[in-house]
């Protein structure tokens, strides 16, 4: 399919220079300069007796696509299409080098909504995102992650945290907060029955735990039972349905980045590992989070979900950035206000 790809690349390179359009002719011709480069060597890395890495094939697919909307954005331009030629251009672009901007980072940059548990994406403003913590009642708990899906984040180290990724796609703030709070309050009512809570990360503080540099750890296998036997930073899983389809692991080469960023699975699979198994082979390497003043503090919450929120609560002190709530059983913790909202939503 390679050489298919140049074909195209070339046809659509002297078609746009015949019509004018030297951006598209450039980008093609571009393409052609680098997929006739000679490969650089790239070492195989053994991690043990048995397991070769093999770097996968290329996505023809993914560059089809892309040399069709380039093509398209010809044929707009030579009919006299103002906006379409550009929108089909960079639609075109996008296809063809998302994997680049993928790893660049620039499509899972994020920035904290203010006042809020919220985060939107810098690059796709209907994109929005909630980081929501996971707080276990009893360490031997740990399996009720296991019931878990979605994105995955697991910070490792002496105190492992760890996160949920809670994505939804509207148009404003007001129906973001809604849906995502709504899926976050679904999950919970069926982790809480597993002794596991969730407790969503206020906006300024997901941002300050998402803003590290990240690098990947290039082990040279996708096996993801030697790589959890392995020390990480960052562990990212993806889970749907049970299993496993895509993982990445990272360590932290700098504690604050330049903006946050939400990491993203370099791995995919095609045997896809069942989750409940490796939380097991993860939590014997590394350990799950251990209970903390917040988890019985949201049990109590949970268990009197058929209460008015105002009468399981109690404010004690309030600073300008934290509220010390106690609930009738004695638990307290200190809470941002847009945390206790998002409580509310949640647990009410």
């Amino acid at each position: 399919m390679g050489w298919a790809l140049r074909l195209i690349a070339v046809f659509v390179g002297l078609l746009a220079f015949g019509v004018g359009a030297w951006p598209i002719s450039m980008l093609a011709f571009l393409y052609l300069f680098f997929s006739l480069r000679k490969p650089r060597r790239q070492p195989v890395y053994i991690l043990k007796q048995g397991e070769i890495f093999n770097e996968p094939e290329r996505p023809w697919k993914r560059y089809a696509a892309g040399g069709f909307l380039l093509l398209l954005s010809v044929f707009a331009l030579e009919s006299g299409g103002t906006y379409s030629p550009i929108a089909l251009l960079l639609g075109g672009v996008g296809v063809i080098f998302w994997p680049l901007i993928r790893r660049s980072g620039l499509a899972n940059r994020v920035v904290p909504i203010h006042n809020s548990v919220l985060l939107r994406s810098l690059v796709f403003p209907f994109a929005w995102y909630s980081l929501v913590e996971v707080k276990l009642e009893l360490q031997d708990q740990a399996r009720a992650i296991a019931s878990m899906n979605g994105k995955m984040i697991l910070f490792g180290g002496r105190t492992p945290s760890m996160f949920q990724v809670v994505s939804s796609i509207a148009l404003d703030y007001k129906q973001a907060e809604k849906r995502t709070m709504k899926k976050v309050k679904d999950e919970s009512r069926m982790l809480s029955q597993r002794g596991a809570h969730l407790l969503p990360m206020d906006s300024s503080q997901a941002a300050e735990k998402l803003s590290v540099r990240l690098e990947r750890l290039k082990l040279g296998t996708n096996d993801l039972e030697a790589i959890s036997a392995l020390p990480f930073d960052v562990l990212l899983l993806h889970v749907q349905d049970g299993v496993i389809v895509a993982h990445g692991a990272f360590n932290i080469s700098e504690r604050h980045g330049e903006r946050p960023i939400i990491p993203t699975p370099d791995t995919t699979h095609m045997k896809q590992p069942l989750f409940v198994e490796m939380v097991q082979r993860i939590g014997e390497s590394h350990g799950w989070p251990g209970p903390d003043e917040f988890s019985p503090f949201l049990a109590a919450l949970d268990a009197s979900r058929t209460e008015v929120f105002a009468d399981r609560i109690r404010m004690k002190d309030e600073t300008t950035e934290k509220l010390t709530v106690e609930t009738p059983s004695g638990a307290q913790v200190g809470l941002t206000r847009p945390q206790l909202r998002a409580l509310a939503r949640i647990y009410g």
